[in-house]
């Protein structure tokens, strides 16, 4: 019974996703779900044109227009209504019935009651990867594949001098494919634990020491960011790639207690 009630959840989710593009009037794109490897978990990615945006597009697609965006850029409210559309479209796929998603005072998403999530957009790019269970934390980011200088920017301030070694040796994966992997595997680990460090940190604090395999890239802490999260712990960051981009996502049990240093911007 549960997995006839899984198949019909995910039938309708993907009725709801062809749904919502025919609503956004070409403004989303190739909408589709991917499997997350968790359980209670939805992963929708998408495509934005930013030429087919119109203001609108938020009544047609049901969404609130917030009013920290009137001041926004024209480019600036269609990636944040891409990005709420799916994070809708994700919450539906859970059987949440509120899928609001308002603004925190940090700026990060409020996600409703018995729900967690976590939304990105990059270059026309957009995703959302949530999951209905408010004890765990996640993250969730998308890159374009990197070269000439954006390539050699990812190297120099993203891999320190081991994992830029272990990128040139490595075979698993190309290495602008991989460099721009491990970039996007730290935006998500960043998002996975800023919940209870509360302040920023640097791609040093994360180092990768192994190739990826089988669709997760290993990531261990190289210092002690809070009380729960000690230098040595690891993360297994799952990954998506094409030849164009990389996505990845991370759900994590959710940690207790505050971090024991000051926030820093």
């Amino acid at each position: 019974m549960a997995v006839i009630a899984a198949s019909s959840m995910r039938a309708s989710a993907v009725r709801h996703l062809t749904a919502l593009s025919a609503r956004s009037l070409g403004f989303l794109k190739d909408v589709t779900l991917h499997d997350t490897g968790y359980v209670d978990a939805v992963l929708v990615h998408g495509r934005f044109d930013f030429e087919c945006y119109t203001e609108d597009l938020f009544h047609k697609l049901a969404l609130a227009f917030p009013p920290s965006l009137c001041t926004a850029l024209p480019l600036r409210r269609a990636e944040f209504l891409a990005g709420r559309a799916m994070a809708g479209a994700a919450l539906q796929a859970l059987g949440q019935l509120n899928t609001e998603i308002p603004i925190g005072p940090d700026r990060a998403p409020v996600w409703p009651k018995g729900s967690v999530g976590s939304i990105t957009h990059a270059r026309g790019h957009c995703a959302c990867f949530a999951k209905g269970d408010p004890g765990w934390q996640a993250g969730v980011d998308i890159e374009e594949i990197a070269s000439g200088h954006a390539l050699e920017s990812i190297l120099s301030m993203t891999a320190n001098q081991r994992e830029r070694a272990l990128i040139a040796r490595q075979t698993a994966l190309p290495p602008d494919r991989l460099a721009t992997l491990l970039f996007s595997a730290k935006e998500t680990l960043f998002k996975g634990l800023y919940p209870v460090v509360r302040r920023f940190f640097g791609f040093d604090c994360a180092e990768l020491r192994t190739p990826p395999a089988n669709g997760c890239l290993r990531l261990h802490l190289t210092q002690t960011l809070c009380r729960e999260l000690p230098a040595g712990e690891s993360y297994d960051i799952r990954f998506n790639t094409t030849a164009d981009w990389v996505l990845t996502w991370l759900a994590v049990h959710r940690l207790r207690g505050k971090p024991d240093y000051p926030s820093r911007m």
